[in-house]
């Protein structure tokens, strides 16, 4: 029986993190370690994962001081000893069939990536839903336990991820991958916003077979101190590094298709924070950005991108008013097209 360890990063998740741990105690499979990687927290959530240990021998709980959740997952890699990882992270819940169904078609299909859709819960619905599914967990969340699977090979798989499954593959979360693909691979640690991604893309990148199940199983909790749900990451560029990153590993490698996509990312969050910081950030960070949006310019993909998306850009730096205007134009011609 293979083993899956469920490594857990935490960082002041004491609201949470009883019913995070207990959505993985309940699942239908039984062979797991469970991994809870505290990260310098200064509430009451080791608290917590102690008492739960003492109710479930597989709990685990790593102390170390705070390094960001990237040092908490290597953390958990480096102790885990399962033969495959999954990541969940401490405000999230999973349904009860999850991990023996992933397992399952990983074993069928020589997958090393096994993956689902996530389902966005404020704590409330999170509550019912978890409460829904220990009655019936047999039943999908959405689906009624239809779960078909789809598959992919290696080429498919950076498809997935660059093109079908993007949003899907861009977190950590809800990810069983067999330990023998990560090897040496791990979250880089200077990376700040879009970790999980860059993480993922160079998984990818390695040639892994995957499969993905349309079930709404995994459940993402929104509330306001979530990363995606946060004033600062609406505000931020959250994927621009991974994503710089990404397109130039894509460019170099001849796959300008793949490029294409993350330049526009790139380009839509440096255009979209400079915006932010005009109504009211730091001259320091206008500067910078910038510079940055100077040196984007230089980069080949730019010229590629289409027209329009240029001058926006463009006139954005050299004129924001003029690009306020023109965003409005473009915004209302798109919504229009789209009816």
């Amino acid at each position: 029986m293979k083993r899956i360890s469920v490594v857990i990063p935490m960082y002041n998740g004491e609201a949470f993190i009883g019913q995070c741990v207990r959505s993985v105690t309940c699942q239908t499979y039984r062979n797991l370690e469970i991994i809870v990687v505290d990260d310098g927290s200064t509430d009451n959530g080791a608290a917590v994962c102690e008492e739960l240990m003492g109710t479930d021998e597989r709990i685990r709980l790593c102390r170390q001081e705070n390094g960001g959740v990237s040092a908490a997952r290597n953390h958990g890699i480096e102790v885990s000893t399962g033969e495959y990882v999954f990541f969940l992270d401490s405000d999230d819940a999973i349904h009860p069939r999850l991990l023996e169904e992933m397992l399952g078609q990983a074993e069928a299909n020589h997958a090393q990536l096994v993956f689902c859709v996530y389902r966005k819960l404020d704590s409330s619905r999170m509550e019912t839903v978890l409460a829904g599914t220990a009655e019936r967990p047999g039943k999908g969340a959405s689906h009624e336990g239809q779960t078909g699977w789809l598959t992919a090979d290696e080429a498919g798989t950076e498809e997935w991820f660059h093109v079908k499954y993007t949003d899907i593959l861009s977190g950590i979360g809800g990810k069983l991958i067999l330990r023998e693909a990560i090897g040496n691979l791990r979250f880089d640690t200077e990376l700040k916003n879009g970790e999980d991604t860059f993480f993922l893309y160079q998984l990818v990148r390695g040639q892994v077979r995957s499969a993905y199940c349309p079930e709404e199983w995994y459940y993402y909790r929104m509330h306001g101190e979530s990363v995606t749900n946060s004033a600062g990451t609406a505000k931020g560029m959250r994927y621009f590094e991974s994503a710089r990153r990404i397109r130039d590993g894509e460019y170099d490698s001849g796959h300008a298709d793949h490029a294409m996509r993350w330049e526009i990312l790139v380009a839509d969050q440096i255009r979209r924070n400079y915006g932010a910081q005009k109504s009211g950030g730091a001259d320091k960070a206008r500067r910078e950005l910038r510079r940055i949006a100077a040196a984007e310019r230089r980069h080949p993909m730019f010229r590629r991108i289409c027209f329009s998306d240029r001058v926006l850009f463009v006139c954005c730096f050299a004129c924001y008013p003029v690009y306020v205007v023109l965003n409005k134009i473009v915004l209302f011609l798109t919504n229009r097209r789209s009816r």
